[in-house]
């Protein structure tokens, strides 16, 4: 029987968790505050396959630019963009995830199908975890050691944003992510008309609600 993930949600165990992982939650949030603003700055005149791609590289760039002067660093490499933790033992990946996102009592997964350097990390990741789980077999693209990869999950429903950072363990073979490790859910941000106005980024204030869910 697989064994269930470490699922924490309580504010105080986030704090704590993202705290021993040399992070905080704000950081987190920024980063989904500055992924959706990307998302709502495209009009019916945008060419929709730029959307998805858009809002992904404002997040990468959000999260390096609050990770980058703690000193984590960013790697590129084969095209794969990380941010990595100081020691060299932990990496983050952004990603958009399903409707699972951000629920406890879901099991979440990536929205768009992932490749063979996901496949590669999650093999890492199983190598690291000491895990006998399956895992697409591609070929490798990176050496025989590396960091943790976690995924920041990011999700935009009709009145709110839900996000998790969550460390993956299993990987189908059509790219999803089909079982984690652990799961840190961050809190909702509320995308209630009546509460925010949300605009294009024209400098470095945004204002957004964050709350914690019920």
């Amino acid at each position: 029987m697989a064994a269930t993930a470490i699922i924490r949600f309580d504010p105080d165990d986030v704090r704590t968790r993202l705290a021993a992982l040399g992070l905080n939650e704000e950081a987190l949030l920024h980063t989904a505050q500055r992924w959706y603003v990307s998302w709502s700055s495209f009009t019916p005149n945008h060419p929709p396959i730029g959307i998805g791609i858009s809002a992904w590289t404002e997040a990468v760039a959000a999260l390096r630019e609050q990770l980058l002067p703690q000193g984590w660093s960013r790697s590129d490499e084969k095209n794969y963009a990380l941010v990595v933790h100081p020691d060299g033992t932990m990496a983050i990946n952004v990603a958009t995830g399903d409707l699972g996102t951000g629920q406890v009592h879901a099991v979440p997964s990536n929205k768009a199908p992932k490749g063979v350097s996901t496949a590669d990390a999650i093999s890492m990741n199983q190598q690291q975890l000491e895990l006998d789980l399956p895992v697409p077999d591609m070929p490798h693209v990176r050496g025989e050691d590396g960091p943790l990869t976690w995924f920041l999950l990011l999700h935009r429903a009709a009145n709110e944003i839900r996000g998790e950072l969550s460390l993956p363990s299993a990987m189908s073979v059509d790219g999803r992510i089909t079982r984690w490790q652990e799961r840190i859910i961050i809190s909702t941000i509320s995308l209630d008309p009546t509460e925010i106005e949300v605009q294009a980024p024209q400098g470095p204030d945004l204002e957004i609600d964050v709350k914690r869910k019920a």
